[in-house]
């Protein structure tokens, strides 16, 4: 984890609210899929930093990227920010997905999408299979980035309108017995999560989620983020920019 000044190489918009940055650095450290950035806002106004995930990274080119959703102030201050502008980010930041096994399954639901090119990046000798949903077609992003990396991608929608119609939990539960996946990894809502617990209900393998809280300082400090968690000596609370964002699926409480 560092302070570093990045460079804006490109800010554009890829689909309905949604935008991709590029951000090139002077150095750059190993980045595992899940992990994130804090950017500080070019607007004194805003005092807390944002979190976004680090969608995708080039070492070799000391860039990263983010994908984001146009939601509130801060992620409209951030689209307005033009290539050649100097941005303050940390990271990287949090603990993300370690596949141990070949093969896997990656689900993502919406803007968890953003999470799983970086993942893929990260772990060059394993082989993934990618289960996309979105509400609609001018949701869709990182179908063409994930089919450069991954052995196979499918993209859901709730309406139909793009690719097979219906729930990528769904979906994915479908396409398990032919993907036969040694670890599935989620990222996406908290509803999501829900969905995946019961579709896939019985499943022997491990199932692992990236949460998303809101967060103050991204670094285990304020406890803003705090969520619930089983384990084996009863229930507690931990940090989900510190000792998460990754989880695995059976000790989070929803």
């Amino acid at each position: 984890m560092k302070d570093r000044i990045a460079t804006v190489k490109e800010n554009v918009q890829v689909a309905d609210g949604i935008w991709s940055m590029t951000l090139a650095f002077d150095d750059f450290e190993k980045v595992e899929g899940a992990q994130f950035l804090d950017i500080k806002l070019p607007d004194k106004s805003k005092i807390l930093r944002r979190p976004f995930c680090i969608c995708d990274f080039d070492e070799k080119k000391k860039t990263a990227l983010v994908c984001y959703a146009v939601v509130g102030g801060g992620t409209e201050v951030l689209s307005g920010v033009k290539a050649g502008e100097k941005l303050n980010v940390l990271l990287p930041l949090g603990n993300g997905y370690r596949p141990v096994g070949k093969r896997i399954m990656l689900i993502g639901g919406g803007m968890g999408v953003a999470v799983l090119p970086a993942v893929v990046t990260a772990n060059p000798d394993k082989e993934f299979f990618s289960y996309i949903g979105f509400a609609n077609a001018g949701k869709v992003v990182l179908e063409k980035e994930l089919a450069s990396k991954c052995a196979g991608v499918t993209v859901a929608t709730d309406d139909g309108s793009y690719g097979k119609k219906g729930f990528v939990t769904t979906v994915a539960r479908e396409a398990f017995d032919a993907v036969r996946p040694d670890e599935i990894f989620v990222c996406g809502p908290e509803v999501m999560y829900k969905a995946v617990r019961k579709t896939f209900e019985g499943v022997d393998v491990p199932i692992y989620v990236s949460l998303e809280q809101r967060m103050g300082c991204g670094i285990g400090a304020c406890l803003v983020c705090n969520c619930k968690v089983k384990r084996a000596d009863g229930e507690g609370y931990v940090r989900v920019c510190k000792d998460g964002p990754v989880f695995l699926l059976n000790e989070v409480v929803l």
